[in-house]
């Protein structure tokens, strides 16, 4: 195990309050609003509907939570290279699947 109990606890907690505003905000976009916390997610990819977008980020905490509940090494590593994002970046960012060199999709 790369990171210790009470790590995996915060990182699960995170990746659920992450999941749960995500979905908030798809429910809210559903219903014809645009909430402004919206702006910051939709910067990250123009070009795509806000939709897409939020069901994109609901799709990477879900990949991450699965990592993280099959006990998956690769939970914490880039998926790209492999390189590991190390546990403060994880604690932070617990959803993070990329590291800065491959940050841009």
């Amino acid at each position: 195990m790369r990171f210790a109990p009470d790590a995996l606890a915060t990182m699960r907690r995170a990746l659920l309050r992450r999941g749960q505003d995500l979905a908030e905000l798809l429910a809210q976009v559903l219903a014809g609003k645009q909430p402004p916390s919206l702006a910051a997610l939709l910067a990250e990819q123009p070009g795509k509907r806000p939709e897409e977008v939020l069901r994109d980020a609901l799709a990477q905490v879900d990949a991450r939570r699965a990592l993280l509940d099959a006990d998956d090494d690769r939970f914490g590593r880039c998926d790209v290279c492999g390189a590991d994002l190390g546990e403060a970046a994880v604690r932070e960012v617990a959803w993070a699947d990329r590291c800065a060199a491959h940050a841009t999709r």
